[in-house]
């Protein structure tokens, strides 16, 4: 098979952490021709430990080489919706990272203007290709929870410097909405529209408790589907925790969602588990090498993933209520 030829726009660490071991692991299907970064020797490093065959200096450079079929752009969040519209209008497809844009409005603005080219653009959340995310809705959609009543979604980890990207300036300094919440929550977001649909009714509070992790590090939500299960929504990059990101209650069976795994409970507490069947960047980059070369339909087209960002932005949106101001004095 034809490997899809492949330029890089952003080495930070997403590029080194997460793309590179799906990248040696489909050395069959992608051959990474160019990359390039802001800074030189980032990109001469990535292109040493990544076998990426040539380096260049500009976007610019990389979206005019010729032996280029597509390009996935890793850039901060508020910087990539003009580097999509350059690289669709030089006439490669793109896989760009998530999420769409830096706000619902301006993600909004960037798909009708991407309307306007014709190769493909693949947003990528990641969590759409996780096999265990995927069995869980169709789980649901099968009526093999019983009547799903209550949802609860815990997107929680403790961001300090030990973490790789504390040290990201864009995330230091966020030009997009929600900071770390809504930069990693369109994850979780996703899988709660897959399985359940939009809420209709989102009702959040918001706190900052630690100033290195701008605007906010925590959000809370109510929320109500159309069906009329109830879900509770917990954002939180200060504390400390270790479970599942979702827990879906049914009337027949429970089922709670892990990163690596998949677990659902009969009412005795017997339980089955279901397992990933290949790591989920593996499963995108083969998705996205299917629609470049094969055309098949994009799993996730552009308006799910500004759905996706509207979702999270409802639940880290800010709120100057001050009801302290309107108590009633007797």
């Amino acid at each position: 098979m034809k490997r899809l030829r492949l330029g890089l726009l952003g080495t930070g660490v997403a590029a080194e952490k997460l793309y590179l071991p799906a990248f040696d692991e489909l050395r069959h299907r992608l051959d990474l021709v160019a990359c390039a970064n802001r800074t030189r020797k980032k990109a001469e490093r990535y292109a040493r430990i990544a076998r990426v065959g040539r380096v260049v200096d500009s976007a610019e450079e990389l979206f005019a080489l010729p032996d280029l079929d597509a390009v996935l752009i890793s850039l901060p969040i508020d910087a990539q919706p003009a580097y999509v519209l350059a690289a669709l209008r030089a006439g490669k497809a793109v896989l760009s990272e998530k999420p769409v844009g830096p706000s619902v409005a301006a993600a909004r603005r960037l798909v009708r203007a991407a309307a306007r080219y014709t190769p493909p653009w693949l947003v990528g959340e990641n969590f759409a290709f996780m096999s265990h995310a995927v069995k869980l809705a169709e789980l649901v959609r099968q009526g093999r929870l019983g009547e799903v009543r209550l949802v609860d979604v815990r997107q929680m980890s403790f961001m300090d410097a030990e973490n790789p990207y504390f040290h990201t300036g864009w995330r230091a300094q966020p030009g997009h909405v929600g900071g770390f919440v809504v930069d990693a929550g369109v994850h979780l977001a996703h899988v709660l529209r897959r399985c359940f649909g939009a809420p209709t009714v989102v009702k959040n509070l918001t706190a900052s408790y630690d100033p290195a992790l701008p605007p906010l590090d925590t959000a809370l939500a109510l929320l109500r589907f159309e069906s009329g299960a109830l879900g509770t929504w917990t954002s939180s990059f200060s504390t400390h925790y270790s479970g599942p990101m979702l827990r879906v209650f049914g009337e027949r069976a429970t089922a709670e969602l892990f990163y690596d795994h998949l677990v659902v409970f009969d009412p005795k507490r017997r339980e089955k588990r279901y397992d990933p069947r290949k790591s989920s960047f593996v499963a995108e980059f083969e998705h996205f090498a299917d629609v470049v070369q094969n055309g098949r339909p994009l799993a996730l087209s552009p308006a799910d993933a500004v759905a996706d960002l509207a979702l999270v932005e409802a639940v880290a949106r800010q709120l100057p209520m001050d009801l302290t101001k309107s108590r009633v004095r007797g």
